[in-house]
């Protein structure tokens, strides 16, 4: 692993030639320039050794089994039954309001 992997890895960003990434309330530097390339600070080694190691002791994956989805069908009534209705109810209502 390098510095610009272990910058991907860990959501960093170069700033002014140095390779940082934010813990809490501080930067830590993890590489620094060394001409063309980068080089890991102490930290930056130790922390791409600890990632490496995260990496080696991961236990297999586990098979996930799919439950069947049930399919429900949904019907609509027609528009105008609907407005009927209401508009039945309406004048319901309206008729036992005047005869009061």
């Amino acid at each position: 692993m390098n510095v610009y992997e272990l910058l991907e890895k860990v959501g960093g960003e170069i700033v002014r030639g140095k390779a940082r990434v934010r813990q809490g309330d501080e930067y830590v530097i993890l590489g620094i320039p060394n001409g063309d390339d980068m080089i890991f600070t102490p930290e930056g080694t130790a922390m791409a050794r600890e990632l490496e190691g995260a990496k080696t002791g991961r236990k297999k994956a586990k098979t996930i089994v799919e439950t069947p989805v049930e399919v429900i069908e949904i019907v609509e009534a027609p528009a105008t039954e609907l407005v009927e209705t209401v508009e039945d109810e309406l004048a319901d209502l309206l008729a036992a309001v005047e005869d009061k």
